[in-house]
């Protein structure tokens, strides 16, 4: 059953890869386009154990990009929601539910607990939060965010002294820069959603295994409607 499972994930990076997936812990800040996507993306791909936080319900309106959720899920907690799909999903890993915000000072505990952070939010300030708390735990992660047609992916190497800017480096606070407003002022296309959360799941399912160049202390940037793709710094 878990041969023919992952037998596609096994042709691409073989059976020793796909025991490191199930061996290994991604936590994501967010069930919403990004976050939901993402941890639906990791699920599938069978990585062992995820953690998903959000104090959110789900909203109509979301529907347009996060299509894990259905009309009937209105008014429920994301968290709930999406969990219920990955188990459907995948019936062999372990799914951690936090119906609620991360905060700093609940932050560092909870999330040493995971090898790889996702930070999937509209939310300004946690971004920054996310960036701080990896660097304080020594956990590896990635920060995007999304607006319109337009995309956003950074990496964090986890490290301190790691000489690489920081997501403050290069993000402005948000008053001063309205790429950072969310999507509720900005508006965001479902395939730019789907887009970014897979580039995010890549950068994960890549730390994990060991392969491919990496966007540490780098900045992808994609514009769905020019088909420009932009990257700031040179990946690891």
């Amino acid at each position: 059953m878990t041969k023919n499972r992952y037998s596609r994930n096994i042709a691409c990076i073989g059976a020793e890869g796909q025991e490191r997936l199930s061996a290994a812990s991604v936590f994501v800040i967010g069930c919403g386009a990004l976050g939901g996507q993402v941890a639906m993306l990791l699920a599938g791909a069978g990585v062992g154990r995820i953690g998903i936080a959000d104090f959110d319900t789900v909203d109509v309106s979301n529907l347009q990009r996060q299509l894990f959720f259905a009309e009937a899920d209105a008014g429920q907690p994301k968290v709930s929601r999406i969990a219920e799909r990955m188990r459907a999903l995948n019936s062999g890993i372990r799914v951690d539910e936090y119906r609620r915000m991360i905060r700093p000072a609940d932050g560092p505990a909870l999330l040493s607990q995971y090898d790889y952070i996702i930070d999937a939010t509209d939310n300004p300030a946690t971004k920054y939060m996310t960036d701080r708390l990896c660097r304080e735990i020594g956990r590896p992660g990635c920060i995007a965010g999304v607006a319109g047609w337009k995309g956003q992916v950074m990496c964090i190497s986890g490290s301190c002294d790691d000489g690489l800017p920081s997501f403050a480096d290069i993000f402005p606070p948000p008053e001063s820069d309205p790429s950072m407003l969310p999507c509720e002022v900005l508006g965001v296309m479902g395939a730019t959603a789907a887009t970014i959360a897979s580039v995010q799941a890549a950068e994960a399912l890549k730390h994990i295994l060991g392969v491919g160049r990496r966007l540490a202390g780098c900045v992808l940037s994609i514009d769905l409607l020019t088909m420009r793709i932009d990257l700031l710094g040179a990946p690891e």
